[in-house]
């Protein structure tokens, strides 16, 4: 019976220890973003693109972006250029490490020919 509330004890205190990690993280890049002067800041540009090192954190980069990236799949996010509405950034993710990133062309959805 002891031995069984033991287990009880260190899961509960694993569960509340990443509740921590990931609630600071999350509070993190809220403030981040709350404090730019413009909503749109919150996207990245060609300068901050070329920041971007291989080994930085996912809040590093949002730290520099000024804004959290939308989760496109599995540890791959996307920042939407702050001009141009053409292009916008992709950034990859293992083991919590960047490891690659690319500019991709956005295609509008224009019904005009």
């Amino acid at each position: 019976m002891r031995y069984c509330y033991f287990w009880r004890i260190i899961y509960a205190g694993i569960f509340i220890w990443l509740l921590v990690i990931v609630g600071g993280c999350v509070d993190r890049i809220i403030e981040i973003e709350e404090s730019n002067t413009y909503h749109w800041q919150k996207n990245m540009n060609q300068a901050e693109f070329e920041q971007l090192k291989e080994g930085m954190t996912y809040l590093e980069v949002a730290e520099i972006a000024g804004g959290a990236g939308e989760r496109t799949k599995n540890n791959h996010y996307r920042w939407n250029d702050e001009i141009l509405l053409t292009q916008a950034y992709i950034v990859q993710f293992k083991d919590e490490q960047l490891i690659s990133k690319e500019v991709i062309i956005v295609k509008g959805h224009s019904t005009r020919e």
